[in-house]
């Protein structure tokens, strides 16, 4: 059962996947890691992985792009770029769980991504699961424009 920000993380993606074949890997990977390009919008955006872990593109987190990620670990300790990539290989596309804490808090939150393997590069977005915690009402708050969760 897909739930709103189901759809919307998937179409987000799709819109991703778009630029990047009516252009080229290039321009659609220089709009990802822009801050202020096509791929953001309040808490939502776009990153990019390739099939071995590497960062390729992300919008806030710069200081990270070429690193690879593998080995990185939610909150509880596992290993959820491990799981994304194995899914992308296998199937192609997919949804990740996991735990991950909010910057300028102490609380973790369970956040969902989506994902889509396109030419050795895996296009992803997600949301985090704010319902019910202290955080809820900063989050959808008109105020916290400025406010975002990374990764």
């Amino acid at each position: 059962m897909d739930t709103r920000k189901h759809q919307e993380v998937r179409h987000w993606v799709q819109k991703a996947i778009a630029l990047y074949e009516s252009s080229d890997r290039e321009r659609a990977l220089a709009q990802i890691a822009d801050p202020k390009g096509l791929f953001i919008d309040g808490t939502r955006y776009i990153f990019a992985l390739d099939l071995e872990g590497k960062l390729l593109a992300h919008p806030f987190l710069k200081e990270l792009v070429g690193s690879n990620l593998t080995d990185l670990r939610d909150s509880e300790g596992r290993s959820f770029i491990r799981k994304l990539l194995s899914r992308a290989k296998n199937r192609g596309y997919g949804f990740v769980d996991y735990m991950w804490q909010v910057p300028n808090s102490t609380e973790d939150l369970h956040k969902t991504v989506f994902f889509k393997l396109v030419d050795g590069m895996i296009l992803c977005s997600g949301f985090y699961d704010v319902k019910g915690s202290p955080i809820e009402a900063l989050y959808m708050s008109k105020s916290a424009k400025g406010f975002m969760v990374y990764l």
